[in-house]
């Protein structure tokens, strides 16, 4: 049966929901006196354990992760963090005597192992993930340990894992795994041989489980260092001093001009010759080059408005990261309702950690509800725990977790995809049209004349008839109202050319 264990008192859990804290009545009593520090635990329909927080403020961890408004599911081995107090969750029947393999598969199992990893890591940082349910297992600074029995920092429950299975400890190269078990550890299909170096991103299997362990990447040497400055004290390097002319081929001097000494009768040696002294300053006649004239000063660059600042875009989602490590805390915004996410640099959200794949996910709003869908990647994308197959509706404030690196969804409150409008077309008055073609055209004189005065005779209207339009709406009105009213002028024009004629 499952149970939950503090020290030396047990609380059998049942489909009943069963409250654990520091608080009176609770069925598994913890030290203090807070009522904040309550949780629940049950047993779900498929026979696991459940817990869930039992105040809104508690402070609820399984395996270092703290836990969230919704209930987790717990595994045999797993560790329960309240109220500053350490629980294990356990089920009887994942216990018992280790299984042995046989020889035949045994030796399938052994190749040889290489001796140094490809990616070597510090010895810092160390955690472990579970590629079967995503879990995120941290190694302490004293080591964790596999194995089937319960206490061991990963409980992996199966009959071929020894109740201490296995062992990592953080060395002077990294983390060391060694092998304390039967049937044995296998490091990226290679059993390993007593132990064994870890590198970055190795799969290690045990049982029927495998976990990749990550660290810390190594630190590089500093590029070169500055050269060491010069003791105090020490003689300062010496000064090229150009040459003084040679006597044998002396500069040759302007035409006009008096012959110049060298410097070097006058002051054989900087460092012997005393003060100069007035009488024996040698007279140059040679003027010295006259400064050449300043030019104007440029007029200032006539001042420039400044753009108005653009409005700031304000993200629609964001995802920020969790677990512990060096990205802690790292922010990424979202502007678009599709988004992906990857390690390549194509991505709207890069990642950079080997846990992620190129192309690793994307997260996408539909319908008003937010979605995220893995793309195949090899490490998976997790929801609260639980491996998305397909695509998975983000509820709430969900844990994300791609490949190893876990962070909080949060959609922004009030925020709408930004939708195209429907673009208004100016109307058409067609009954202020019909009105306008209906009216009566100027009369059209003819060219006859009065013939006892010579003076032509006075024009007879001629009346355009009432054109009747069909009730039609938009363009087509438009569209007969211009045919009707080219036939109307081209009658017009006929009865002109007969009336000259």
């Amino acid at each position: 049966m499952p149970y939950l264990q503090y020290r030396d008192q047990r609380v059998t859990l049942t489909q009943d929901e069963q409250a654990i804290g520091a608080f009176d009545g609770a069925a598994l009593r913890l030290p203090g006196d807070d009522p904040a520090a309550r949780a629940t635990v049950r047993i779900a329909a498929d026979g696991t354990g459940v817990i869930a927080r039992g105040h809104p403020t508690a402070a609820v961890f399984v395996n270092g992760v703290k836990l969230g408004a919704e209930p987790a599911p717990l595994l045999h081995g797993d560790k329960v963090e309240l109220g500053g107090q350490q629980l294990h969750y356990g089920d009887d029947t994942k216990s018992g005597s280790t299984q042995f393999i046989s020889a035949a598969s045994l030796a399938e199992q052994v190749k040889a192992a290489s001796s140094a990893p490809k990616k070597p890591t510090g010895a810092t940082g160390g955690r472990l993930i579970s590629l079967v349910d995503g879990r995120e297992y941290a190694v302490p600074d004293t080591g964790a340990t596999f194995g089937r029995e319960i206490g061991n920092e990963i409980v992996v429950a199966s009959g071929e894992v020894s109740r201490r299975h296995a062992q990592i400890l953080p060395g002077d190269g990294g983390y060391v795994i060694t092998d304390l078990s039967t049937n044995g550890v296998l490091i990226n299909g290679n059993r390993v041989d007593k132990s064994q170096l870890l590198g970055r991103g190795d799969v290690i299997r045990i049982g029927g489980e495998e976990f990749r362990f990550y660290a810390d990447k190594v630190k590089e040497p500093a590029a070169g260092a500055p050269p060491p400055a010069p003791a105090v004290g020490a003689a300062p390097a010496p000064v090229a001093v150009a040459p003084s002319p040679s006597p044998a081929a002396p500069p040759a001097a302007p035409p006009a001009a008096p012959p110049v000494a060298p410097v070097a009768a006058v002051a054989p040696s900087l460092a012997s010759r005393a003060p100069l002294q007035e009488p024996d300053t040698i007279p140059v006649d040679i003027a010295p080059p006259a400064a050449p004239p300043a030019a104007p000063a440029a007029a200032p660059p006539p001042a420039v408005p400044a753009a108005p600042a653009a409005p700031a875009r304000e993200p629609i989602a964001t995802l920020e990261v969790i677990n512990e490590g060096p990205m802690k805390g790292t922010k990424f915004e979202i502007y678009t309702p599709l988004t992906n996410v990857g390690r390549g640099a194509h991505n709207d959200i890069a990642i950079t950690d080997d846990s992620v794949s190129e192309s690793h996910a994307k997260i996408l709003r539909k319908d008003g509800h937010w979605y995220v869908a893995d793309q195949g990647s090899t490490n998976g994308t997790y929801v609260g725990g639980r491996r998305v197959e397909g695509e998975q509706q983000l509820v709430g404030a969900p844990n994300v977790r791609f490949g190893n690196i876990k962070l909080m969804f949060k959609p922004a409150a009030g925020t709408v995809d930004a939708g195209g409008s429907t673009r208004a077309i100016a109307a058409v008055n067609v009954e202020q049209a019909r009105r306008m073609s209906s009216t009566a055209k100027p009369a059209v004189s003819e060219a006859n004349v009065e013939p006892a005065t010579g003076k032509p005779k006075p024009a007879k209207p001629v009346v355009i008839p009432e054109m009747e339009l069909p009730e039609k709406k938009g363009c087509a009105a438009v569209l007969a109202f211009a045919i009707a009213l080219g036939a109307a002028g081209a009658g017009m024009l006929a009865l002109i050319l007969s009336v000259g004629a």
